[in-house]
């Protein structure tokens, strides 16, 4: 479920909405530091990260584009990865649709209720699609609590655990949103209650891996199990790996 085993032009087949939200971040870091370096005179993050003093001022959209915008490779690295392993199960579980409206109503929900926590300090700003990916964490611990046909309990263990170690990050890094953290992981769980319905067991394109079984249950191939293995000490030295960059 949460190891990509798809080519390129499978993936982007596969998962549009991922794949269309994964490029416009990259294309707006892209944008960032092509300007940091031949001053163009166009910023992304100038024009688009939640800085409360503009979102005070009327700038609403900034609490939209905000979930597509990062500060640094490390920044987007992480959440591009993250974003890579856990959404494109949820998309096809739930629907292209409805994927699209959950990512972007948590990502921007998270930041609305960040603005008015932070609605004190005129400066304070956040930037990143750290609120939306906890939003996917938080859906998955509702399935792994109240729909569990749907999702394995290896699968549900996985979130649980990479779910403590951003607990962890947010906590211990610097310069993290902690409040737009623990929104997005809220409102992802709480979400779950009103798109959870209709969900289906994830199905891999091409019916490779796993596949459910009758009943709805999940069943796993040979090997599986210890595929997941890799891609849960894969994860989580990355996510340790992030977390430890965030201090360099």
């Amino acid at each position: 479920m949460f190891s990509r085993t798809e080519n390129l032009q499978t993936f982007t087949r596969s998962y549009p909405v991922v794949s269309l939200f994964i490029l416009i971040q990259v294309a707006l870091f892209v944008i960032e530091q092509l300007n940091a370096f031949f001053n163009f005179g166009f910023s992304p993050l100038n024009y688009g990260a939640a800085i409360n003093l503009f979102i005070g001022n009327g700038e609403w959209w900034r609490v939209v584009t905000a979930t597509f915008l990062h500060y640094d490779f490390w920044h987007i690295a992480f959440n591009t990865f993250a974003l890579i392993i856990f959404a494109p199960a949820l998309e096809r579980m739930i629907g292209h649709a409805k994927f699209a409206s959950f990512y972007l109503l948590v990502g921007t929900l998270a930041n609305v209720l960040t603005y008015f926590t932070k609605i004190n300090e005129p400066f304070y700003g956040q930037a990143g699609a750290s609120g939306a990916i906890l939003g996917l964490l938080g859906f998955y611990v509702y399935l792994g609590r109240f729909k569990r046909t749907v999702i394995s309990a290896d699968d549900a263990r996985l979130v649980y655990i990479f779910s403590a170690i951003t607990a962890i990050f947010t906590l211990l890094g610097s310069n993290v949103s902690v409040f737009g953290h623990l929104y997005g992981f809220v409102l992802g769980f709480l979400a779950g209650f009103i798109f959870g319905k209709g969900t289906v067991p994830f199905t891999r394109p091409f019916n490779t891996g796993r596949r459910p079984a009758s009943g709805g249950r999940i069943i796993h191939t040979s090997g599986s199990g210890q595929l997941g293995r890799i891609i849960f000490y894969v994860i989580v030295a990355f996510a340790m790996f992030g977390l430890l960059a965030r201090f360099i």
